[in-house]
């Protein structure tokens, strides 16, 4: 993992700047009290030890027990400290993610697995606080303690201090063949947690499928499979460690007992004294048990680094159609919707060919035309989740393109095929657009359907669960529907909106919506006839291509697509 990625995170969050550098002040002073037991030890030796001088003892002795309580109670808050700002930092991560993610344009979530995008904020999240729970404080107590006691080996005596260390570079190059084979096992690592998360996700959510098809050995074989890989990745990672700490200990080990032999004879010659050769040896722990600790924490360490990475990748993509434009359409033109010969594709074949149409202010237009014909591909251009390949797509005369995204969010309503409830009461969901100024009961006896509520226990306040889950599908759909028809939008786009809904509550919606809709522009993908029959206009489509766009009595008359698909309606009905 490259030092740019940990410069990037730590400028990622400028409100954490002060409160760590307090912190680290406060690390730096543990470090300067821990120095100073070897030095005191030193004397102890050299003239109470030596000399027989036990009252110079007992008196370092005090010295010494101040010491150890001081820094008992400086490392205590340290670690506090250190674990406050990690904390902190972790909230501020996920809150700039999920905002960030929120930002971004439809096409990216369809390109990218939910799982994957929920382990960057559960998994990776999860790795970032474990590091700032128990690794951010052991490492810079680690990486302080080893500065400092380096320069404490050369204040004691220099000679000895290039004896023990004349070992680091093989240490070194070591330690920077295991960084390289390390960062790859971890990024491996995080990557198959997020693929296992985006598997479990799916085989739950699609487990009424699975039993149905009786495809339960199938899908556990896909799980298997991908879990084995996460273990793998793990196991690679486990034997770069298993290689890399044992020889770290051969060399502290080989040091110290370089630096015992060395000063035996310098002690001799009378150039050294016991007290500080007990130093060096102590100082020399102080190097090596911290590079030890770096090591154990390596693992932390490494993993929010490569879950940082993973974060950035997201914060990376940018929401190109919410920067694209920021006019404000003059919502008096009549004309309040145009493609202008507009082409469009996910990829590389047109879905939409030359498709040329006008909708009116206070228009209600039905899209019909078989699986695949490109209705909902005209439903999200009009939502602005896509711009036009070639073309234009228009709103009150001004280009999509150059059309601010919170002006389409505030003017645009949408209702989906798959219903989606947030976790909360029917009330909540249904006053969603505006909490503040929505009169729920009046708006919903004004249009006849405050009474549909009564068949639940606590009314509008029934709770609806996770996405709407309490309630039958039909249900969902009446709120999602009532939710989009009471925001109020100059446009409203139903997609497909009455598939799930039984004949009665389909009755009351479209009944609700013609008196709801009376000054909106609605956009309805026609599922079935009864949908149809209340719009001014039709549009026809087939394979990509705008065949008719006309009255419902015209087209009957008139066009053979439309008349195809509403003799093909009648039989079914």
């Amino acid at each position: 993992m490259k030092e740019r990625i940990f410069i990037r995170s730590y400028k990622l969050v400028p409100e954490i700047r002060n409160p760590l550098i307090r912190s680290s002040l406060i690390v730096l002073l543990g470090t300067g009290l821990r120095m100073v037991g070897p030095w005191l030890i030193s004397k102890g030796v050299d003239e109470g030890v030596v000399k027989s001088d036990y009252s110079y003892v007992l008196q370092i002795s005090f010295f010494y027990l101040i010491t150890v309580v001081a820094l008992y109670f400086v490392t205590s808050r340290a670690i506090l400290a250190i674990g406050l700002v990690g904390e902190t930092y972790v909230r501020q991560i996920r809150e700039k993610l999920f905002r960030h993610l929120t930002s971004l344009d439809i096409n990216y979530f369809e390109k990218n697995k939910t799982g994957v995008l929920v382990a960057r904020l559960t998994s990776d999240m999860q790795s970032l606080n474990e590091f700032a729970r128990e690794g951010a404080s052991s490492v810079l107590t680690s990486i302080l303690t080893i500065f400092a006691a380096t320069i404490a080996v050369f204040f004691v005596d220099f000679q000895l201090s290039v004896v023990a260390f004349i070992i680091l570079p093989l240490l070194g190059v070591a330690t920077r063949i295991f960084r390289k084979h390390a960062d790859t096992a971890y990024w491996a690592v995080r990557e198959w947690i997020g693929q296992v998360l985006s598997s479990l996700q799916e085989g739950i959510s699609g487990v009424r499928i699975i039993q149905a098809y009786g495809d339960e050995s199938t899908q556990i074989d896909r799980f298997e499979d991908v879990n084995q890989s996460h273990l793998d990745a793990n196991l690679k990672s486990a034997k770069n460690i298993a290689i890399y700490f044992p020889f770290i200990e051969i060399t502290r080990v080989t040091s110290i007992a370089t630096v015992i032999w060395f000063g035996a004879q310098r002690i001799f010659e009378g150039t050294l004294s016991i007290g500080e050769l007990v130093a060096l040896l102590f100082y020399l722990n102080y190097f090596f048990d911290p590079l030890i600790q770096l090591s154990f924490n390596y693992d932390l360490l490494r993993s929010a680094g490569s879950s940082m990475k993973k974060v950035f990748s997201i914060l990376d993509e940018k929401p190109f159609l919410s920067e694209k434009g920021d006019s404000i359409p003059s919502i008096n033109n009549e004309k309040i919707i145009e493609f202008k010969n507009v082409d469009f594709s996910y990829g590389r074949d047109l879905v939409l060919k030359d498709i040329n149409f006008v909708i009116n202010k206070g228009e209600k237009i039905a899209i019909v035309g078989e699986t695949g014909a490109g209705k909902s591909t005209i439903a999200k251009l009009i939502l602005r989740f896509y711009l036009a390949n070639e073309g234009k797509v228009e709103f009150f005369e001004t280009d999509a393109s150059e059309v601010s995204q919170q002006w389409v969010r505030d003017n645009v309503a949408y209702v989906p095929q798959e219903s989606f409830l947030f976790r909360g009461t029917i009330r909540e969901n249904l006053i969603y657009s505006d909490p503040e100024n929505i009169n729920l009961e009046d708006e919903l006896a004004s249009i006849g359907v405050l009474s549909w509520f009564d068949r639940y226990e606590n009314k509008l306040d029934q709770e609806v669960g996770e996405r709407g889950g309490n309630i039958s599908a039909g249900e969902r759909q009446f709120v999602a529907l009532l939710r989009a028809v009471l925001a109020k939008r100059q446009i409203i786009v139903f997609d497909e909106a009455t598939a799930n809904l039984d004949i009665e509550s389909e009755s009351s919606i479209l009944e609700a919506t013609d008196q709801l809709l009376s000054f909106q522009t609605s956009i309805v993908i026609a599922h079935r006839l009864e949908t149809i029959l209340n719009a001014e206009k039709i549009m026809v489509m087939e394979e990509g291509e705008l065949v008719g766009f006309d009255s419902h009595d015209n087209l009957v008359k008139n066009n053979p697509t439309y008349k195809e698909l509403f003799s093909a309606w009648n039989l079914v009905n």
